[in-house]
């Protein structure tokens, strides 16, 4: 079973993603993005839902981290974020997401881009 890392640190959006996903996947839910490097270093993970606005560590940053580690770099990251301007998307996809979706999330848009990012890697 896949397993995928949601980052948020509001606990409704880390709920609310992971009740989309928790019957197709193997799901770990973290609050920040010292918590999900560390569980990059412990955990086999296959994917990664990430924030971008965060306290302390923002999504871009994680992901700066995440492509600079030869165990991490080619982990697939979708960016989530309740963002709408186009500079946040561009640079985002600039740093190496995979994709990028805006919150509210749309349960069957997550679920299908998800699997859009595995065929495409098989």
């Amino acid at each position: 079973m896949k397993h995928i890392l949601i980052v948020d640190d509001v606990s409704t959006n880390l709920k609310c993603v992971g009740l989309i996903l928790y019957n197709k996947y193997k799901v770990t839910t973290v609050k920040s993005g010292k918590e999900a490097l560390d569980c990059l270093n412990t955990a086999m993970i296959d994917l990664v839902l990430l924030d971008i606005r965060m306290n302390e560590m923002d999504g871009y940053e994680v992901m700066k981290r995440m492509k600079s580690n030869p165990k991490t770099a080619g982990i697939p990251i979708i960016l989530l974020t309740a963002d709408t301007d186009q500079e946040s998307e561009k640079r985002g996809m600039e740093l190496g997401a995979a994709d990028y979706i805006r919150k509210p999330v749309e349960p069957q848009i997550l679920l299908d881009r998800i699997e859009a990012i595995w065929d495409m890697e098989e």
